[in-house]
């Protein structure tokens, strides 16, 4: 999420792609749930699959919400486009970047 600043901003980003070498960060959010409104920022390497990253980074996540089992099927946005998801693709390959959103509601 972009934020403006109100006056000249000269500092250098903390949170560069360029900090993190293979990896890159990667935002979840539950868009239809308004009791579990906490997105989270995860530390992934661009070349995890959509199968790894489902079993280690988004069902971990998603069990924390006592509205879902993780059973679910879930339709994804990526930024704000709808996303599907290939099981054998790496995360780069699907076009997710570095700091982008991942959003998802229940199908």
């Amino acid at each position: 999420m972009a934020i403006k600043a109100l006056y000249d901003y000269t500092y250098p980003s903390r949170s560069a792609q360029s900090f993190y070498g293979d990896d890159m960060l990667v935002n979840l959010w539950q868009i239809d749930d308004r009791w579990f409104c906490s997105p989270a920022t995860v530390r992934v390497p661009r070349a995890m699959t959509w199968k790894d990253f489902y079993q280690t980074q988004f069902l971990p996540y998603v069990s924390a919400n006592p509205h879902t089992t993780g059973d679910e099927s879930y339709a994804w946005t990526l930024v704000d486009d709808a996303f599907s998801p290939q099981d054998d693709q790496t995360l780069e390959e699907l076009g997710v970047r570095h700091k982008n959103t991942l959003g998802f509601t229940r199908a």
